[in-house]
C-alpha cells in the first residue's frame, strides 16, 4: 500500500508539471480512458472520457496557458486513501502566473478532490474535481 500512495503522489505532482508545460497528450494520459473532469470552480459541465478531457485542456491552453508566463501549479497536503485498485485523494492547490499582457501576477487557491483507479499496474485519475476558492492579483512586476 505504501508503494501505491507514493505512485499516487507522483501522479498528483506529474499533473502539475504537465499542465504547466506539457503537451495535451501528456495531460490526457494521466486520466483513465473513462475518467471525468469536473471544473467545479467555473460551473462548467463535467468532461467525460479521455478525449473530452483533452479538449477541455486544449481550451485551457488557448484561454489561459498561452496568455501567461511562469505558470506554476503546486499541490500540498495530499490526503490519500487506498482500497485495492481504487483510491481517493484530496489536496490543496496553488497556481500562480504572470500575465503576458499586463505583467500582473495572480495566484489561484483551491483544492482538488480525486477518485483514482489502478489499471494495468498504473494509477490514473478516474475523476478530478477542480475547486478554486479565490484568485489574488498583485501589482505589475518591475524587471
Amino acid at each position: 500500500m505504501t508503494e501505491d500512495v507514493i505512485a499516487i503522489q507522483q501522479l498528483l505532482h506529474r499533473y502539475c508539471f504537465v499542465v504547466d508545460g506539457g503537451t495535451l497528450d501528456e495531460i490526457a494520459s494521466l486520466f483513465h480512458e473513462t475518467a471525468a473532469l469536473v471544473p467545479v470552480y467555473s460551473g462548467g459541465e463535467p468532461c467525460n472520457g479521455r478525449a473530452a478531457i483533452r479538449e477541455w485542456y486544449a481550451a485551457y491552453d488557448r484561454n489561459l496557458r498561452s496568455k501567461v508566463d511562469y505558470l506554476r501549479h503546486c499541490v500540498t497536503n495530499p490526503l490519500i486513501e487506498v482500497q485495492g485498485n481504487e483510491a481517493t485523494s484530496r489536496c490543496y492547490l496553488t497556481a500562480d502566473s504572470v500575465s503576458k499582457n499586463t505583467g500582473v501576477p495572480s495566484t489561484a487557491v483551491g483544492y482538488y478532490v480525486d477518485r483514482l483507479i489502478k489499471d494495468g499496474g498504473r494509477w490514473y485519475f478516474k475523476e478530478r474535481q477542480i475547486h478554486v476558492n479565490y484568485v489574488l492579483e498583485g501589482r505589475k512586476l518591475e524587471r
